[in-house]
């Protein structure tokens, strides 16, 4: 097996695998990359059982033939080896040697035959989703999902795929995102799907600007063709949570107020919060809201008032500092709308203006009051 490719075109292939490759493994082979010439296209793929992604580059071959060898390792020589042409040649033993301008460089690999196979996705259902919308949909939810592998259902998205509509759902218990498109399309049954932040997130790296992503989603896996790469993911099992019934449906103390004005008052004053409670408070009154908090603990404290239009009862709640930013900095309009009830009542936060056929919000739980 042996091939010419420039330094460009492999390092870009690796940069759209290698994030499938586990920084922890008790598989030694899952470190590696599976490299595959077939004539003069070299397949590369990497895994971690859960997430797959498959890629093609274009190469000068010279003998079919595959070899796995380790991910961060041959990473790092060929993202060293900038703008120069590459001939690999790997040999009987499994040794993968590059020759680059005067110098040559072997790294030791592992047979093909010990890498993972693919999944196999039978009779499953094809689906078509808008580049554009899906990346907003990912970006919009991945954020707010939990990290508490004892709750395994709400470390991924919830998708619920129906035909004339989209629901993306990310909760940790303390904050929700719930985006809706309603200009979606699909044919066939309405199903549901859990999908993992890890293929989210490649998925986004990879989507085209324009056009459709093909998704084929099976009965516990899902398979996603994008520009210059395949994805296959693991579906999460488990049944999501009833989320709408913790959704308020009677918020009747309404703010609006600047985004921007917001959110640098929330970051000024979660630097005056307690370090583990990040607490910080909104006094809310008919023309303005002030933020404030303090460290009672360490001392110090700030206030500072935000003109604001507030249509509802005088009162004080607190929140989690960060909870607040993260959403604030999925608002994008220049203004932000607060739902809230009761100091002990989950408030809703939305733009002042939807986009056409969406419907977007987030929910996030107050802070008792210290």
């Amino acid at each position: 097996m042996r091939f010419t490719v420039t330094q460009a075109d492999l390092m870009e292939a690796l940069a759209r695998v290698s994030p499938a490759v586990p920084t922890k493994s008790t598989l030694p082979i899952l470190s590696n990359v599976l490299m595959q010439l077939d004539a003069n296209t070299l397949k590369l793929v990497a895994t971690d059982l859960e997430v797959s992604v498959v890629t093609e580059v274009e190469v000068q071959g010279d003998g079919n033939g595959s070899v796995s060898v380790p991910a961060r390792k041959i990473g790092d020589i060929v993202r060293e080896l900038d703008g120069l042409e590459l001939t690999i040649n790997v040999d009987e033993g499994n040794h993968l040697t590059i020759d680059a301008g005067e110098g040559q460089y072997q790294v030791p690999g592992i047979a093909s035959q010990e890498f993972p196979n693919l999944p196999e996705i039978e009779g499953g259902t094809a689906l078509h989703f808008p580049a554009e919308d899906l990346d907003r949909m990912i970006q919009r939810t991945t954020f707010a999902v939990s990290r508490d592998e004892l709750r395994p259902a709400l470390t991924g998205v919830f998708f619920q795929i129906r035909p004339n509509e989209l629901r993306c759902v990310a909760t940790d218990g303390h904050r929700l995102v719930r985006i809706i498109d309603q200009r979606f399309q699909a044919e066939g049954d309405a199903r549901e799907m859990i999908l993992p932040v890890k293929a989210l997130e490649m998925i986004r790296r990879n989507l085209p600007e324009k056009g459709d992503v093909e998704v084929m989603l099976g009965a516990n896996q899902i398979m996603v063709r994008l520009e210059h790469a395949v994805l296959y993911s693991r579906l999460i099992e488990g049944r999501y949570p009833h989320y709408e019934s913790v959704i308020p449906q009677e918020n009747k103390n309404r703010l609006i107020a600047n985004t921007e004005a917001m959110t640098r008052a929330v970051k000024r004053a979660q630097i005056f919060a307690n370090p583990i409670n990040r607490q910080i408070v909104f006094h809310l009154s008919p023309e303005k809201v002030e933020i404030s908090a303090e460290d009672v603990e360490y001392g110090g404290k700030g206030r500072e008032a935000v003109e604001a239009s507030y249509d509802g009862e005088d009162q004080s709640i607190g929140y989690n500092a960060a909870y607040v930013l993260d959403l604030l900095r999925q608002i994008d309009t220049d203004s932000v709308q607060l739902e809230l009830g009761s100091p002990t009542h989950a408030g809703i936060m939305r733009p002042t203006e939807q986009r056409d056929g969406e419907d977007f919000l987030m929910l996030v739980m107050p802070v008792r009051l210290s």
